[in-house]
């Protein structure tokens, strides 16, 4: 198995591209952190532009988003000794509730191995859609977020089509036997019926 398993999709109309190993360097010098393996790799992929999941790769904003998630996490008392990154900082109008909900993307690099990716940010609480509150939770693997946002996207991978073509038609003659007795019974019993 891979190390850095994402499923990058290839769309010619719109490509992932990548950030250089000098791009990631400067952002990582700049800001003062050493981003996790998998992130360095996803950069280099779809660092600039990716077609699933965009991530922020200007370093103003960059530093903007380290302040307003401390500042926010501070507000809860939330992770305050941690070292993290926010990489991606969103504000959404729900015009459900008629506000913005605001979401931060993270990783709390104070974990030695490859760090989780964590979401903090505004959520729905009830069903009837008039509680929101901030809520931190652990998307635990950025890998396997990536590629369920990539399965949304672009739907199962091609391997899996075809599995499940294969298995459809390796399966239709037992259900059209089981069809045929079905409609044979039917038709016994309406005859019996008469």
């Amino acid at each position: 198995m891979k190390k850095y398993n994402f499923r990058f999709v290839d769309q010619p109309e719109d490509p992932n591209i990548g950030l250089t190993i000098e791009e990631i360097a400067f952002l990582q010098k700049e800001l003062n952190l050493q981003f996790p393996e998998t992130y360095i790799y996803y950069l280099k992929n779809a660092g600039k532009k990716s077609n699933v999941f965009p991530v922020e790769n200007d370093v103003i904003k960059l530093k903007k988003y380290q302040s307003q998630l401390k500042e926010a996490l501070k507000k809860r008392d939330l992770l305050s000794s941690e070292s993290l990154f926010c990489f991606l900082y969103n504000i959404n109008y729900e015009p459900l509730v008629c506000r913005d909900f605001e979401i931060f993307y993270f990783f709390n690099l104070s974990d030695p191995k490859s760090p989780d990716l964590y979401v903090f940010g505004d959520f729905i609480t009830n069903y009837d859609w008039q509680g929101y509150a901030k809520e931190l939770t652990n998307k635990e693997n950025f890998v396997d977020f990536i590629n369920d946002k990539t399965k949304k996207k672009f739907g199962p991978k091609l391997l899996e089509k075809i599995g499940n073509i294969i298995l459809g038609i390796l399966l239709a003659p037992f259900i059209i036997i089981v069809l045929l007795i079905v409609a044979f019974q039917v038709l016994i019993e309406k005859i019996k019926n008469q």
